[in-house]
């Protein structure tokens, strides 16, 4: 049977989720092997409007990109949350910013609440770095793409002279999932 895993990462402009889509994009398609779709979608004002980003992962040909039913669902922000938790399969990962109130509908699934702001503002002193924080939680909670996978995709997309902090950032997110997994 056929492998395909939908992702979905949203949040507000400015949250760096479409530079996170296209490194997971990359992760997958260059270093794993697998057949990689990233599209994204924001709005006019860029900066603080809503944001979202997808990626599907195949081992077959990716006919169609557009992501309907969502495997993993990160929501860095409560609009994020509203808009797209129709949208996750029963059986879905949903990741969210500590801020966001999660409701009933998540029942079921597996569930993250992580301050991703607050960790990238903490290790890194930038709550920028908060989309490279949550691919290292990514990284952690699914075996979908490998850990060494994103690490080299990050390192290949972020300006030279500063992959210090972007490895500071993803190893802080790597840590944050680890602590949540031994709950």
């Amino acid at each position: 049977m056929a492998f395909k895993y939908s992702i979905r990462l949203s949040g507000a402009g400015g949250q760096g989720l479409i530079q996170a889509a296209r490194i997971l994009a990359e992760a997958a398609a260059v270093y794993d092997n697998k057949n990689a779709a990233e599209s994204c979608s924001y709005g006019p004002e860029a900066r603080g409007s809503a944001s979202r980003a997808e990626i599907v992962i195949s081992d077959e040909a990716i006919d169609y990109p557009k992501v309907e039913s969502v495997d993993l669902l990160m929501a860095l922000t409560q609009e994020a949350f509203d808009k797209h938790i129709k949208d996750l399969v029963p059986t879905g990962i949903l990741v969210t910013d500590s801020n966001v109130k999660i409701r009933d509908e998540v029942k079921g699934r597996k569930v993250f609440s992580v301050p991703f702001m607050e960790i990238a503002q903490e290790v890194c002193g930038r709550p920028a770095m908060v989309n490279i924080v949550a691919l290292g939680f990514f990284a952690e909670v699914s075996d979908i793409i490998d850990r060494r996978s994103i690490r080299q995709a990050i390192l290949a997309r972020v300006p030279k002279m500063s992959e210090d902090i972007y490895i500071k950032a993803y190893e802080a997110g790597l840590k944050a999932a680890a602590q949540q997994l031994d709950k």
